[in-house]
Order: structure tokens, then sequence, then C-alpha cells
């Protein structure tokens, strides 16, 4: 396998772990279409599951009068929150590490329709 295929593979897989998915916009083969597919599919993984703990924050704020429900729901959803982000970060690395563009499920779509939308704007 060539260095260009490793180095693409390292930053598809590497844009699935929190917010380095920026690291793919900025790298040369930024136009590759594996990387790009993983790219913009590891920004709405982000993207989805920072408004998925805002929103947990809130509802512990509304909360907050009832220390033991809070205290129970807030274990469960932080935990359920968490180990989904977990999972769908592994199965998005393990993709990109098989070079193969599979669509994570609930937030796929959403990645198709940006990345096209995208690609609407830049080439006019």
């Amino acid at each position: 396998m060539s260095e260009k295929n490793d180095n693409i593979k390292f930053l598809s897989a590497l844009s699935y772990i929190s917010i380095l998915f920026i690291v793919g916009h900025f790298a040369v083969e930024k136009d590759n279409p594996d990387l790009r597919f993983h790219k913009y599919q590891g920004a709405v993984l982000f993207g989805v599951f920072t408004a998925l703990y805002f929103v947990e924050g809130i509802l512990m704020l509304i909360f907050s009068f009832l220390p033991e429900f809070r205290t129970i729901m807030g274990f469960l959803l932080t935990g359920g929150i968490s180990l989904a982000y977990i999972m769908m970060m592994a199965m998005g690395i393990s993709s990109a590490i098989k070079f193969e563009q599979k669509q994570l499920p609930f937030i796929g779509f959403f990645a198709v329709r940006l990345r096209q939308t995208m690609d609407e704007k830049r080439h006019g």
C-alpha cells in the first residue's frame, strides 16, 4: 500500500475522533473521495453528539430540583449518549481503515446531504 493511501486512511480514521475531522479539511488530500466522505460524516457525528450533550445539560438544569431523579437520569443519559458515540466512532474508524464508505446509522444520510450541499457551493 502506498504512503498516500496510508495517509488517507489515517486522516479518514482521525475524522471520527471528536473535532479532529477539521484536520481533513486542511490536508493535501482533502479532495480525495474517501477522505471527503469520512470527514463530512465525522463532522455530522461530532455535531449531533455535541447537540445531544447540550440537550442533556439543559435537562439536568431543569431537573436540578429533584437531586435523586437528576442523578439517575444524568447517569443513564450520559452513559447512553457516550456509549452510542463510542460505538459510532468505532464503526466509522473501522470503515475508514478498510477504505469502505459505509454510512453510519441515523447520521449517514445527513453527512451525504452535507457533502452534496458543499459540492454544489464549491462548483457553483
